[in-house]
């Protein structure tokens, strides 16, 4: 299951926009911080087929897997140099991905309620969880994150919606966010990201907001609300922090990037619906490397943008 956002009149004019966009550079306001994009529409290597979530490994890899239920790895520059299909797929496929400090590479498996472990050349070493409610188990899971001891975050919906909390060992030590949390409650937590505090922060997708949590489950706060100006967001997918701390929220209902700090303050946008270098279509995904570049899962487009952020004149005073 995909939720995708209603769209409202500006939507259709986005959407109109995107589809007429055609696939010219020029005037494209949003290419000059684009420094290379890979990918495109196929199902042969180094393509896809709907790509929806990505992790950077701690050698400098990224990590991506589409539609076809196939994880390919990439260098920085695009080059694939490694790749492998899931196991089961034919009652859907996986929406996240998380990579241990020690290179094993996390998958969602969200149509089969599990966390799958591979190595990074794709041997399968474990599978995490079992369908239900209960302590450790999963109805859909959406992500993981995996913090620099080990510990293991995993976030899920269709019910739980919760995120849910493992040690190095894999055994399951505590849940937070679910039904019956209040202000906390989460509705479809769908991108995590451990920031260099140890705090964990949430895309809470269906509540169109970023929610901030204590590695122990603990809510500190929350940030954004639903809509297209500046500070609210829609449908945000994907998270990612910079190196000086600060958020960049992928928005898949609003065809765009938004880069916040910590208090809650919008730092601008960048991206648009549309075909064109620089614009985005449904994009599920962002990760930032060390040097803060960002890798943009443009879903609808079937590639991966590279940006330099600190490039992004929108976010520069």
């Amino acid at each position: 299951m995909i939720v995708r956002p209603r769209l409202s009149a500006i939507g259709l004019v986005a959407t109109l926009m995107m589809f007429l966009g055609g696939c010219d550079d020029t005037g494209d306001e949003g290419a000059s911080a684009v420094r290379h994009v890979f990918g495109r529409t196929g199902f042969g290597p180094g393509r896809f087929s709907y790509p929806r979530a990505a992790a950077l490994s701690p050698d400098g890899h990224l990590y991506v897997v589409d539609k076809t239920a196939r994880i390919q790895c990439f260098t920085p520059e695009g080059e694939r140099i490694a790749g492998w299909h899931m196991p089961d797929s034919a009652a859907g496929k996986p929406t996240g991905l998380g990579i241990g400090p020690d290179g094993r590479v996390y998958v969602a498996d969200t149509h089969y309620a599990r966390v799958m472990v591979f190595a990074p050349d794709g041997e399968q070493l474990a599978a995490i969880g079992s369908r239900g409610d209960g302590p450790g188990q999963f109805i859909m899971p959406t992500d993981v994150a995996v913090a620099s001891d080990g510990t293991i975050f995993v976030s899920e919906y269709g019910g739980n919606d919760r995120v849910s909390k493992f040690g190095p060992d894999w055994r399951y030590l505590t849940s937070f966010g679910g039904p019956a949390t209040g202000e906390a409650r989460l509705l479809r937590p769908q991108s995590l990201v451990i920031a260099g505090d140890n705090t964990l922060w949430v895309a809470d997708a269906c509540n169109h907001r970023i929610c901030h949590f204590d590695a122990d489950g603990t809510f500190l706060g929350a940030i954004g609300h639903s809509g297209a100006e500046s500070g609210a967001m829609r449908y945000p997918y994907g998270l990612a922090v910079f190196s000086d701390g600060t958020l960049v929220v992928c928005e898949y209902g609003n065809n765009r990037l938004q880069r916040f700090n910590t208090a809650g303050r919008s730092l601008g946008v960048w991206g648009q619906a549309g075909r064109r270098r620089g614009q985005l279509a449904y994009p599920w995904a962002v990760e930032v490397s060390a040097d803060d570049r960002m890798f943009v899962v443009d879903s609808g487009n079937n590639r991966v943008l590279v940006v330099q952020a600190m490039e992004v004149k929108a976010w520069q005073p």
